[in-house]
Formats: structure tokens, C-alpha cells, sequence
């Protein structure tokens, strides 16, 4: 039984005395201490103030004061209102360091589940952008907490290789390419067939203001275009399996695969499992037929299938087109299927998409349920609001986007231009400083959007994710390169505690000790912005207690305590860091 156990144990049969009454363990609230009161745990006691009949303040007291005899390890106490505050001697936080020290609470845990996390799944029709990264970045980050989390997690990602989108880069490069490929453009091959996407909206804008000038509405210029007749032609001729289209398909996608590779290289990004929608959207389609045969879909005049989900407070979804294309939502069901034949044992499904598809997903995982899949149960949206730009919403095709590689490019430059101007890298090497310009400028924009609750839009700020002061990724790389530079200036050191703890070093303890919960609330609740807070607040908390308390300069014993907590704080910090997918640098 841990400290905290034993206080709520104890303060339960304290008011089951008193009262006469019984009180459970789990009946009572306990807290870390606000840091603008004096105590390290505070139990909640209004929820026993009507049964006492008393002030809180009274309550606090007497509980207090049994709690202070009974508990060795309790050192004193205050109350505020009600709320009791507990203050934990310093032999009990001497002894914490010592376990972690002796128990090493950065291993993995042991749960033995089976996670798959769904991630990045772009299209082929043009390269990564700033939306893709916050997604990518949440998606890697999740993984390795519950990886930690003691989960056996399968990393994948659902390539979206077919449909009209794929088929307006194809038609734009077959009318307007002459032939030109990304080795004789100079572009890699996802930013090249992104190129041609861009021409076929340039080219299809045209000619609607064309037929609208010549007397078409513009509502039916939209429909009637005949660029985006051919587009679905296209994508009948592919899905009817046409040679010609085909092989344009795979051409184009080969580009596209070799540019993702390069870019997910560089953001130290790999997965485990792919999927395309190519093969997937055939199971999915056989799905639905079945669910039509056996009336749980429904055919419109026109041939279309749709679901009712009018029962279940939502409204009819499309399932297959008039024309037999699919949809995603076909597309999904599928994939579905697919991943849990291929991983039964499979615990959880976790899909990280943007809020925009809140109900594509709420669709999805009931129209599983009502195919009979019990697993169904299983499947969870991790929905994060979108990325904004100051100048508005971002369009793919229209250019209107924040290239990933352009972006990389441009905070690995801006870590380069801070670092020279610091000018503390003479004992690098050439090598070793541009290695170290990449760990910054990546773990900059790495962090700039994980910090951010994944639930809350967010807006990029170009110039504010490329500083590296402040809250922020660097600030806490610098930290982790502090604490080395401390253990290599150190030389050997003993563990020997003092008789008395510095506030600052009490603090430090606390904050480490909290490692552990806080990388379990992360993997738990989906969240990995909780990581990053504690990676701030950690790297904050050692900065005040290096400030503040003599390390290499103290005596003997306080030398080798201190450096003891010294080289904690850095494997913490490194190890929190690698959870949302980011380096540290030994200097810098």
C-alpha cells in the first residue's frame, strides 16, 4: 500500500470513528497541493461538513491531528476552508528518490493489450502539409505512450490511394505533363503530383467561368464541366480494372510513396502496417451488398445504398454511389474489417482524424455494430481540432498550404541562426552542429504542436513556432543538455541524503515522482499535450533548483545528493521527450 492509500485508509476509519458511520477509502479526495499553499497532499473535506455538523476549518483540524499521529510520515499541516493540506517529512521524500533511483520508473509497464493506432493516412495526390503534421506528430506520440503503457501497439496508417481526388492529379498530368517527371522537375515525387492536383483546379475554375460566361448557371456549370466528367470516368475506368488508367495510377502513386518515405524519415516517423483504400474498398464494398441483402441498407431509385440511422439520432448515409463507385465510408468499413481479421486479439482501434470527421466516425462505428461486429466496442475517434493559418483555412487545392518539408526546412534554419548567434558550439564539429540544428528545429515544431489539449483548434503562428525561448521544446532540450554538462563537470558522486532538504530539492522530488502518473494520464486519456506540460514543468523546476542551490560547489555529501538528482532529472527529462517523439541533445 503506497502513502497515499495508507492517508486515505486512515482518514476513512478516522470520520467511520467519529461518526459512526462507514466511510470508504475511495470516498476520500486527495489532491497534489496547489502551489500557492504550504503541503505536498491535501484531502477534501467539504463532502463531510454536513455530517459533522462543524466549520470545514474544524473538520480539517480534527482530522489533522489524528492524521498527524497515526501517519509517521506526515510532518505537520494547515487548513484552508476546507480543504486540509498534508506535509510530508523529508525523510519520506528522501526515501521516494531513493526508490526511484533504486526502481527504474521510466521501464515499461506490463499491461498486454494489443492498440493499433491509425495516423497520417494521407492522400496520394499531394504532399504532407501542416495539417498532416499535428496529426502525424499526435499519432507517433500516442504510440510511444502506450507503448510505455505496457501495450503491444501496431503503428499504421491507411493510405487513400483511389477516388476522384487520385484521378484529378492523374488527368491533369496525362493533359497538361508532356512527359515531364519529378527527376526532370527537380521536385520529389509527392510535392510533383501535388503540382498537377493544383493545374486541375486551376484548369477546371476555368472552364466553369467559361460555360458560365456563355450563358450557364453556375451551379450547373459545376456539375456539367466536362473536366469533371472525365475525372469520374476515370475513376469508373479504374475501379472497372482499364490497363491504361492503372498503370498511369501506379506511376503517379510511385512518386507520391517516394517523397512520403523521405519526409516521414526525417521526422523520425515509421509504421508497422499499411493499408491502401485500393484493396480495402473492395472488402467494404462486398460488405455493404451483404448489409443490403440482408435489409440492413437500403437502394434509392437512382441505385445508390444508403444506411438509416435515423433510430440512433442521426440521419441516412451514403454507402455506394448510383454508379457502383465507393465512398469513404466504404472504404472504412473495410479497413475495419480487414485490421481485426489480421489482429483478433486487438484491445483497441484508435483513429487520429480531425474533429471534421466527429461524424463520419460516429457513422462508421455504428454502421460496424449493426454489420454485427462485436468489436465495434473497440474503436475509438482521437479527434483533435484543426490547424488554422492567420490568413484563414488551408486548400489543398489551391496552394493555399503550409508545405511539411518547407516548414521542416525553414525551424531547422531558425535553430541554426539562434545557435550560432549563442556561439557556444566550437567544440563541435561541423557534423555534429548540423546534427544538432535538426534535433532543434524538429523537436521546435514537434512540440509547438503537442503542447496544445489535441480536443482544441489551434492557430499557427510561423513566426512563434520557430522561436526556441519560452515554452517550448528547446527550452527543455537545454535543460536536459544542462543537466549533462552539471554530470560531466561532477565527476563521481555517492548517494547520501542530508539531514534536511532544500525547498528547491524537495520540489524537484515531487515533480519526478510524478512522472510516471502523468505518462499514464497521457496514454489514457489520448492525450499527449500532458507529456509535454510535464517536460515544461520538470525542465522548469530543475532550472529554479540549479539557480537556487549550489551543486558542484557544496559540501561532499550535498554534492553527490544533488547530482544524484541531477542525473534523474535528465534521464526523466530524455525519456519524457522520447514519449512525444523528440530528442535531446547531449550539448548545446
Amino acid at each position: 500500500m503506497n502513502l497515499i492509500q495508507t492517508i486515505s485508509a486512515e482518514a476513512a476509519s478516522i470520520i467511520s470513528e467519529v461518526l459512526g458511520q462507514d466511510v470508504k477509502p475511495d470516498q476520500i479526495q486527495i489532491d497534489q497541493t496547489r502551489k500557492e499553499f504550504v503541503g505536498d497532499f491535501t484531502i477534501v473535506v467539504f463532502p463531510f461538513v454536513k455530517l459533522f455538523k462543524k466549520a470545514p476549518e474544524q473538520v480539517g483540524v480534527m482530522i489533522g491531528d489524528i492524521l498527524k499521529e497515526r501517519v509517521s510520515e506526515i510532518s505537520g499541516y494547515n487548513v484552508v476552508k476546507g480543504f486540509l493540506n498534508l506535509e510530508l517529512t523529508d525523510v519520506f521524500w528522501v526515501s521516494i528518490l531513493q526508490n526511484l533511483l533504486d526502481n527504474d520508473a521510466l521501464v515499461e509497464s506490463n499491461e498486454n493489450n494489443t492498440v493499433l493506432v491509425e495516423f497520417s493516412s494521407p492522400n496520394t495526390n499531394k504532399p504532407l502539409h501542416l495539417g498532416h503534421l499535428r496529426n502525424i506528430f499526435l499519432g507517433d506520440a500516442l504510440s510511444a505512450l502506450k507503448a510505455f503503457a505496457g501495450n503491444k501497439v501496431i503503428r499504421t496508417q491507411i493510405i487513400n490511394d483511389r477516388g476522384v481526388h487520385i484521378c484529378k492529379s492523374m488527368l491533369a498530368w496525362q493533359r497538361w505533363g508532356n512527359g515531364e517527371t519529378p527527376d526532370s522537375s527537380g521536385l520529389k515525387g509527392d510535392k510533383f503530383v501535388g503540382k498537377y492536383y493544383v493545374i486541375f483546379d486551376q484548369k477546371l475554375k476555368e472552364q466553369i467561368a467559361s460555360l458560365v460566361k456563355d450563358g450557364m448557371s453556375e451551379e450547373e456549370a459545376n456539375k456539367e464541366a466536362p473536366l469533371l466528367k472525365e475525372v469520374q470516368e476515370m475513376l469508373v475506368r479504374w475501379e472497372s480494372g482499364d490497363p491504361e488508367v492503372v498503370k498511369l495510377w501506379q506511376t503517379l502513386n510511385g512518386w507520391v510513396y517516394k517523397g512520403f518515405g523521405e519526409t516521414y524519415q526525417r521526422m523520425g516517423v515509421s509504421f508497422d502496417r499499411l493499408y491502401y483504400e485500393s484493396d480495402t474498398y473492395l472488402t467494404g464494398r462486398d460488405m455493404v451488398l451483404d448489409g443490403l441483402e440482408k435489409g440492413l441498407f437500403f437502394k434509392k431509385d437512382n441505385g445508390s445504398v444508403w444506411v438509416d440511422l435515423s433510430e440512433d439520432g442521426l440521419d441516412e448515409k451514403l454507402l455506394l454511389r448510383a454508379d457502383g463507385t465507393s465512398v469513404y465510408m466504404t472504404q472504412d468499413i473495410g479497413t475495419a474489417y480487414n485490421r481485426f481479421k489480421d489482429y483478433p486479439e486487438m484491445h483497441q482501434a484508435i483513429y487520429t482524424v480531425g474533429d471534421e470527421q466527429d461524424y463520419h466516425f460516429k457513422v462508421l462505428f455504428l454502421v460496424l455494430e449493426k454489420l454485427g461486429f462485436g468489436w465495434a466496442k473497440n474503436c475509438e475517434h482521437l479527434s483533435y481540432g484543426m490547424v488554422d493559418l492567420p490568413s484563414g483555412k488551408m486548400k489543398s487545392r489551391e496552394g493555399t498550404v503550409v508545405d511539411a518539408d518547407d516548414l521542416m526546412d525553414e525551424v531547422v534554419n531558425a535553430a541554426k541562426e539562434s545557435s550560432l548567434e549563442k556561439g557556444k558550439l566550437d567544440e563541435l564539429t561541423e557534423q555534429q552542429q548540423v546534427a544538432l540544428y535538426e534535433i532543434l528545429g524538429i523537436g521546435a515544431l514537434k512540440f509547438f504542436l503537442l503542447r496544445v489539449d489535441p480536443k482544441k483548434r489551434m492557430l499557427f503562428d510561423p513566426q512563434e513556432s520557430v522561436s526556441l525561448n519560452g515554452d517550448t521544446g528547446p527550452f527543455v532540450q537545454y535543460t536536459y543538455a544542462r543537466c549533462r554538462s552539471v554530470l560531466r563537470k561532477g565527476g563521481d558522486y555517492n548517494f547520501d541524503p542530508p539531514e534536511e532538504l532544500h525547498i528547491r530539492e524537495k520540489e524537484l522530488i515531487k515533480k519526478l515522482s510524478g512522472f510516471a502518473s502523468q505518462a499514464k494520464s497521457a496514454a489514457d486519456s489520448l492525450n499527449p499535450s500532458i507529456m509535454a506540460s510535464y517536460c515544461i514543468d520538470l525542465a522548469k523546476v530543475y532550472n529554479q533548483f540549479y539557480h537556487d542551490v549550489s551543486i558542484l560547489k557544496s559540501s561532499e555529501s550535498s554534492r553527490g545528493f544533488r547530482l544524484h538528482l541531477t542525473q534523474l532529472t535528465a534521464e526523466t527529462i530524455k525519456k519524457s521527450m522520447s514519449l512525444i517523439g523528440i530528442g535531446v541533445p547531449e550539448r548545446m
